[in-house]
């Protein structure tokens, strides 16, 4: 078994040159991809990705905190990816982690909003000048969310637009339209709102949509979801883009989001609550000659609809006005230098993921690659660690984390 999987993979890093046609607005970074089929207009692709990774944290004097817990051998992914496009002008996707639907059933179906299981499940129609979309895939809002992270020196996506704060993928109806030779570009779109937990616990109880939109200008060209330069702009070239997402799912009564998905809400409770949610934020990014410099910041303003909701932690309704804030900003810069098959990189961030509690977060970033044969080949380091830590909303157990591993995308 070994020795097949050995020769699986060395076959995988052979393969990992092929280049795929452009799909849909969110895989215009395209993958590698073994298999091809192509007739009379309709293609087929079928491709993955395998990754691992030694993971080691510094871990604090914590005596109920095990070493083994955090400190070993892991799998990033295992992923089957088919891309299609017919003569008619339709594009459809299908997408899923092996290595995460095993572990969400081994958690009792329970989704990983990082990690999902499904990544794509969609068909999208591109005969009209407003393309439409309907199923599951990412949503249009955060340049750090929409760019995937296996083209670049890091393992995972910041904290900030990682899936914690708001969700990343969700299944509804997008429409998408461009002009100003693709220059301009604007999403709208209304989904279940339930986010990576959708194929988990399907519509909430009030069945009422979450609703996004977004729109960017890029210049002097349209700009690919790709955070760093790997075709070395001669000329500079930068996107700038603002987005904003709303839902009100306030429950009816004898229901509870809290009690119904249990970690729909994630890790501070706000990727979904029982009451209004409206989050907003820019985006922008600049690249020129392997250099590539980004900047994002996200606002969120909450209002559950029970005034004894946790989120408020205990204040009175003349202390918080009914509203909870959130947020932060991040920043980065990349270097791609191809003479070395190298790319550099530096990232920080800060965020509050609730103003009525005190304590925010900082966090620092630093990644490198090796690459092969570009990001389908590619050895990845990255450490990072947390400058501020909140004690009260996020305590840690370690002060600082190393990623070492490989991957492959085919």
């Amino acid at each position: 078994m070994m020795k097949k999987l050995l020769l699986f993979t060395v076959a995988a890093i052979g393969f990992s040159s092929v280049a795929t046609a452009q799909f849909s607005e969110f895989t215009d970074n395209p993958a590698a991809s073994q298999f091809t089929l192509s007739s009379e207009g309709n293609t087929l692709q079928i491709g993955g990705r395998i990754s691992g990774y030694y993971e080691n944290r510094t871990l604090k004097n914590d005596t109920n905190y095990l070493k083994k817990t955090h400190n070993g051998w892991a799998v990033k992914d295992f992923d089957l990816d088919i891309l299609g496009k017919t003569a008619n002008k339709f594009v459809y996707e299908f997408h899923a982690s092996l290595v995460d639907l095993v572990s969400a059933a081994a958690t009792q179906n329970t989704a990983n909003p990082a990690n999902p299981g499904i990544k794509a499940a969609y068909i999208q129609y591109n005969g009209f000048p407003v393309h439409i979309k309907f199923g599951y895939d990412k949503l249009p809002y955060s340049q750090g969310s929409i760019s995937d992270i296996w083209g670049s020196p890091y393992w995972s996506h910041a904290n900030l637009y990682g899936g914690d704060l708001f969700s990343r993928r969700d299944f509804g109806l997008t429409l998408n339209y461009k002009f100003f030779k693709s220059r301009i570009n604007l999403y709208a779109g209304a989904y279940s709102g339930m986010g990576e937990n959708f194929f988990e616990y399907g519509n909430d109880a009030g069945g009422k949509f979450e609703y996004v939109g977004r729109a960017e200008f890029s210049y002097p060209a349209k700009m690919k979801y790709s955070l760093i330069d790997e075709e070395k702009s001669p000329t500079p070239i930068f996107r700038i883009g603002v987005n904003a997402r709303y839902a009100d799912k306030t429950q009816p009564k004898g229901s509870s989001i809290y009690v119904d998905a249990p970690d729909a809400p994630g890790a501070y409770g706000i990727r979904i609550i029982d009451g209004k949610r409206l989050a907003y934020g820019f985006d922008a990014i600049v690249k020129y000659k392997g250099i590539s410099a980004t900047l994002e910041g996200h606002a969120l303003q909450l209002k559950p609809t029970n005034t004894t909701d946790g989120l408020y932690n205990g204040t009175s309704a003349s202390v918080n006005k009914g509203v909870i804030n959130a947020g932060g900003l991040n920043a980065g810069i990349n270097y791609n230098y191809e003479k070395l098959h190298s790319v550099v990189s530096c990232m920080y961030e800060e965020f509050n993921t609730n103003d009525l509690y005190p304590g925010l977060q900082d966090w620092l970033y630093l990644a490198y690659a090796y690459k092969v044969s570009g990001f389908n080949s590619v050895f990845k380091f990255e450490y990072y660690k947390p400058v501020t830590e909140d004690k009260v909303q996020s305590p840690l157990h370690y002060t600082a984390q190393f990623r070492i591993g490989y991957q492959v995308v085919f």
